[in-house]
């Protein structure tokens, strides 16, 4: 739809009172069109044409850190893992059913629990599996190099991992780690815990590995939903935290990022402190391999949509963001500033989902072609982008609450002129909407579509300038 707007809104003035300068011309805003939305720039997408489809992806994929810098991913389809080249289309099968996930420095490739047939967790040396690979043969039936047998870790079902500690160069004779692994509740305990693993090699092939106790994660992660996620360099943790643990939007709710401030093995116990309340809900996060940026999914519908498995539900849509975390002199996470939303979903049960960081600095997301109750041929989709793509960038909007007051009236005012037939979003969901437009679109809206009795003028106008 074209939305064309009639009158002229003067120029912001370079001290951004809102007012217009004598001096300077006015911005004409005749003929834009505020309801066509671009999405950032996608570089690659697999399968491509021509090549076999993938019609079932089970839950997440996870990067595969590798030397060559090839954009390995691991992903699991009718309950088999896979290792995928997105780069040359190349894929072989590798063990086990589920949430495959590398360390950060790709020597391993780890499996939860509930996804292997003892239901112990399991490590792969990376190296053998990148091999197959490289010959275009499946490597399912390569043998764990090591198994954690370990009572009350059976049957846990999602992790992630990062790297505490490193010596070495990771060759046959000198290697030293110590990952630190979080891993999900299991079937019959709810929360998060985190094991410590050191491995060690001197000489040779044979590596001695230690484990810790797990350690319940931090208690000021309060009702998580399946949500969190840990650093690569281990030390923090981002989750969705909930003032109710039923799985419904609770106000004041919000997505948190965590420093793991001490851990206690020998008491089964951690600590954190919060840094940074982002203000706003959203699924799954990961950090980017430096810690400058964070990404995640919001879910319109779905509410965090923490789980997909074979596709969205119907009157669900799910979309792509990426914020800049600020880091102090120490390189210490102290802060974040600029967001952008990459994707926009309009068709309900189609969306970009679980994104993750390769350790280039570009991201990758999963995308569903068709709704997950449609009785049309599933197909999903990896696209490559860059983080610093989308139509805009905007501060958060989220941690004031005239700003999100006003980005909610300026969603619920393109919904109404660009969207009406869909849905319409929920307050919490409507701000994300401005995320969407340009600075330029934002003002052309408001110019149009603005009636007396809504929020002053002036504040929505304030509010447009939060976008660039």
């Amino acid at each position: 739809m074209k939305c064309k707007t009639l009158l002229i809104l003067s120029v912001l003035s370079a001290l951004g009172s809102g007012c217009q300068s004598e001096s300077e011309p006015s911005v004409d805003l005749s003929g834009v069109d505020y309801c066509t939305i671009e999405d950032a720039r996608v570089d690659t997408v697999r399968p491509a044409e021509g090549e076999t489809p993938i019609d079932d992806v089970n839950w997440f994929a996870r990067p595969v850190p590798n030397p060559s810098g090839a954009w390995l991913v691991a992903y699991a389809s009718h309950e088999q893992n896979y290792l995928y080249d997105l780069g040359s289309g190349e894929r072989i099968k590798i063990p086990d059913r589920s949430d495959a996930v590398a360390t950060p420095d790709g020597l391993y490739i780890t499996v939860p629990s509930y996804y292997t047939s003892d239901e112990y967790i399991r490590f792969y040396d990376a190296s053998v599996l990148l091999a197959h690979l490289a010959r275009g043969e499946d490597a399912d039936g390569v043998a764990p190099v090591y198994i954690h047998k370990h009572p009350d870790l059976r049957k846990v079902y999602y992790q992630s991992t990062g790297v505490v500690s490193a010596r070495g160069d990771g060759g046959p004779n000198d290697l030293a780690r110590t990952y630190r692994l979080m891993f999900s509740g299991t079937a019959s305990e709810s929360g998060f815990r985190i094991v410590d693993y050191t491995f060690t090699r001197e000489g040779g092939d044979t590596v001695s590995v230690e484990a810790t106790e797990p350690m319940k994660l931090c208690p000021e992660v309060e009702n998580d939903l399946n949500t969190p996620f840990i650093s690569k360099d281990a030390r923090y943790v981002v989750s969705y935290t909930s003032s109710s643990s039923e799985e419904e939007y609770s106000p004041g709710s919000s997505l948190k990022l965590f420093e793991i401030m001490e851990t206690r093995p020998e008491e089964g116990t951690t600590s954190c402190r919060e840094i940074i309340d982002f203000g706003f809900a959203a699924g799954k996060a990961d950090f980017s391999y430096d810690n400058r940026q964070l990404t995640f999914h919001i879910s319109k519908g779905g509410y965090l949509t923490p789980f997909v498995n074979g596709g969205l539900p119907a009157d669900t849509t799910t979309d792509i963001v990426v914020v800049d975390l600020d880091l102090d002199a120490n390189g210490d996470i102290a802060g974040h500033s600029e967001m952008r939303r990459l994707t926009t979903s309009l068709t309900e049960g189609v969306g970009n989902y679980f994104p993750a960081f390769l350790p280039d600095g570009n991201l990758y997301y999963l995308f569903n072609a068709v709704p997950k109750e449609s009785e049309e041929d599933k197909r999903f989709y990896f696209k490559v982008t860059s983080p610093n793509g989308g139509s805009s960038s905007a501060r958060n909007f989220f941690t004031s609450e005239s700003d999100r007051a006003g980005a909610e009236a300026i969603g619920k005012m393109w919904h109404g002129a660009c969207a009406a037939a869909t849905p319409a979003p929920k307050p919490h969901e409507a701000p994300w909407i401005m995320a969407s437009l340009t600075s330029r679109q934002c003002r052309a809206l408001i110019e149009e579509q603005w009636q007396e009795g809504a929020l002053r003028r002036e504040s929505l106008d304030a509010v447009c300038e939060r976008l660039s």
